[in-house]
C-alpha cells in the first residue's frame, strides 16, 4: 500500500515545480512589437533608452505635442479603427495589415534577425499588395532596427533606413512608367470634370457655355471678384496643357460644347476623356479624342477617385458653398484650391493618402450635418461619401463629392467643412492626409 501511494509523490513535485517555472523572457522582437503595438500604457516608453525617454519628455513641438507623443503617433492611428492588422513573434512576417475599403495589403518582411550577446539587430522591408497584385513602389524602403537589453529590458537604441532604387531593371521602371501613366489618366479625368463643373456653374448663372479654356478661366474669376469662384477653373487647364494631356473645347455655339483631355504623347498608351454639355464622361482606349467623342466608353464617378499627384482637383472656390447646385452630385465640391502656381510642374505635395478608418481615430471634434427640410419632405435618406484633404493643422481644406443624392450633398459639406483633427504625424512632422468620410443621412419613423 505504501508503494501505491509513494509512486506519484516525484510525479506531483515535478508538475508543482514546473507551474512556478516563469516564462521565457521577451525576445527583441516581441519588444519590438509590444512597443508599436502594445496596449500597456507605458508600451512606448518601456522599450526606449532612460536616455532617450528622459529627452523626449523634455521636448515638445508648436502643437504641444511631446517627443514621445509623436513618437507614438503612428501605432495610435494604426490601432484606430479600419485597419486590420496581425503581428508575428516568429517567422518572415512581422506584421500584415489589410485595408478592405482599398482593397490592399501592407506586409512587412523580416530580413534579417541578428542575436549577438545583448544586441539584436533587425532588418525588415515594406511591402504593398493592391487587388492581389504586389505594387512596385518608386523605392525599396529598408529598416533595420538595433535593440539592446537595458536592466533586462530590450530597448530600441537605433533606426537605420535605406531605400533602393533599381534604375536599371526593365520591370522596375515599366511598373513606374504604368503608375505614373494611371496618375495622368486619374488627373485627366479630374480636369474634365473641373471644366465641366465650371461650365455649368457659368450657364446656370447666365444662360450660355463659355466656347475656350483661356475664356471660362477669365469670366469666372472675373464674375467672382477676381477669385476662383466654386466651379471656377484653376492651375493651368486654363492654358489647355496639363499633366500630359492636352484640353480643348471645341464644338461649341453657347447652347452645346464638347471638351476632351488627349494625351500630348500619342504612344504613351494613355486613355483620352471626352464629355459634352450633359455632363456624362467617357474615354477612348486608343488615346484619340475623336475616337472618345465617336464612339467612348463611359466612365464612372466611381472611378474618378483620390486627388492627383499634381494637386489637381475639383475642390474649387471658398467660404460659402455654390448658389447654383450642379445637377450632378459629383460635381459638386467646395472650399478653397491651392493657387496656380503655387508649386512648380511636377513637383508632388506633402501628403499622404490614409484609410477612412484610421482618420475617424484622430478626429477631434464633429458637426453634426443638418437634414435638408426639401430631402426629409421627399423622404430621401443614405450616405454621401466625400474626398476630403485635412491640412497640417488637422482643419479640413478641401472637399468633394464621390457619391450621394445631391439633395443630400451640400449638407455633408457644409458639416464636413468643419470636422477639427490631431495632425497627422509623418518622420516627426505635420503632413497633408487625402481620405474619405462618409456621411448617414437617415429618416426617423413617423
Amino acid at each position: 500500500m505504501r508503494r501505491l501511494f509513494a509512486w506519484p509523490l516525484p510525479l506531483l513535485l515535478f508538475s508543482a515545480l514546473n507551474a512556478q517555472t516563469p516564462p521565457p523572457p521577451q525576445t527583441a522582437r516581441q519588444a519590438l512589437i509590444e512597443m508599436f503595438f502594445g496596449t500597456a500604457p507605458n508600451h512606448l516608453e518601456k522599450h526606449l533608452p532612460d536616455t532617450t525617454r528622459n529627452a523626449f519628455k523634455r521636448m515638445s513641438n508648436a502643437n504641444g505635442m511631446s517627443m514621445l507623443d509623436e513618437f507614438s503617433a503612428f501605432a495610435n492611428m494604426a490601432k484606430a479603427g479600419g485597419t486590420k492588422f496581425e503581428t508575428f513573434d516568429t517567422g518572415p512576417t512581422l506584421l500584415q495589415a489589410e485595408e478592405s475599403e482599398q482593397n490592399e495589403k501592407t506586409e512587412i518582411t523580416v530580413e534579417g534577425d541578428s542575436l549577438s550577446g545583448d544586441e539584436d539587430q533587425i532588418d525588415v522591408t515594406l511591402h504593398i499588395t493592391k487587388d492581389g497584385t504586389e505594387q512596385v513602389l518608386p523605392f525599396i524602403p529598408h529598416f533595420i532596427f538595433v535593440m539592446k537589453t537595458e536592466a533586462d529590458v530590450w530597448r530600441l537604441n537605433e533606426i537605420s533606413v535605406a531605400v533602393r532604387v533599381p534604375l536599371e531593371d526593365p520591370d522596375f521602371l515599366k511598373n513606374i512608367e504604368q503608375q505614373n501613366s494611371r496618375e495622368n489618366e486619374q488627373g485627366a479625368q479630374w480636369g474634365v470634370q473641373n471644366v465641366i463643373s465650371a461650365e455649368n456653374s457659368y450657364h446656370s448663372t447666365h444662360g450660355v457655355y463659355v466656347c475656350s479654356l483661356s475664356e471660362l478661366a477669365a469670366k469666372s474669376k472675373q464674375s467672382n471678384g477676381g477669385q476662383p469662384p466654386p466651379g471656377g477653373l484653376f492651375g493651368d487647364i486654363a492654358t489647355g496643357k496639363h499633366a500630359g494631356y492636352v484640353y480643348v473645347i471645341s464644338g461649341c455655339d453657347g447652347t452645346q460644347y464638347k471638351v476632351v483631355a488627349e494625351p500630348e504623347l500619342p504612344d504613351s498608351g494613355q486613355r483620352a476623356f471626352c464629355s459634352d454639355e450633359n455632363g456624362a464622361m467617357r474615354a477612348a482606349a486608343d488615346g484619340r479624342a475623336t475616337t472618345c467623342l465617336s464612339n467612348g466608353e463611359a466612365v464612372s464617378a466611381e472611378a474618378i477617385t483620390g486627388v492627383h499627384a499634381t494637386g489637381l482637383g475639383v475642390a474649387v472656390g471658398g467660404g460659402e458653398p455654390n448658389p447654383h447646385p450642379q445637377p450632378d452630385a459629383q460635381s459638386r465640391s467646395v472650399t478653397k484650391p491651392p493657387t496656380a502656381g503655387s508649386a512648380p510642374q511636377g513637383v508632388l505635395p506633402l501628403r499622404v493618402r490614409v484609410s477612412q478608418g484610421v482618420m475617424q481615430g484622430m478626429v477631434i471634434s464633429k458637426v453634426a450635418p443638418s437634414y435638408p427640410p426639401d430631402a426629409r419632405a421627399a423622404r430621401i435618406q443614405g450616405s454621401v461619401v466625400m474626398g476630403v484633404i485635412i491640412g497640417k493643422d488637422g482643419n479640413v481644406q478641401y472637399v468633394r463629392v464621390i457619391s450621394g443624392d445631391p439633395m443630400l450633398a451640400p449638407a455633408a459639406i457644409d458639416a464636413v467643412k468643419q470636422w477639427k483633427y490631431r495632425p497627422y504625424i509623418l518622420n516627426g512632422d505635420p503632413i497633408e492626409v487625402d481620405t474619405q468620410i462618409t456621411v448617414n443621412f437617415t429618416l426617423t419613423p413617423n
